[in-house]
């Protein structure tokens, strides 16, 4: 058993990290909007939906950065 542990050990560690890394990935981006960051991400596209939806100017095309819509200084 030794000879075994002494011989593969670091390749066995190098396994269980690569597969502990896959589950803590797995677990972090979830299925879709399952996972935190998908459920993250969710949440920034409703926000930024929402302030485009309520915004009281206009964006014209060629507008730029910098100009200023009613009520959101840029």
């Amino acid at each position: 058993m030794q000879e075994i542990i002494k011989e593969y050990g670091p390749a066995l560690i190098a396994i269980v990290a690569i597969i502990a890394l896959i589950i803590i990935v797995k677990a972090l981006v979830g299925n879709g909007a399952d996972g935190i960051i998908g459920k993250a991400f969710k949440s920034m596209i409703n926000t930024m939906e929402s302030r485009a939806n309520h915004a009281n100017g206009v964006i014209l095309p060629g507008a730029g950065i910098g100009k200023f819509i009613p009520g959101i200084p840029f």
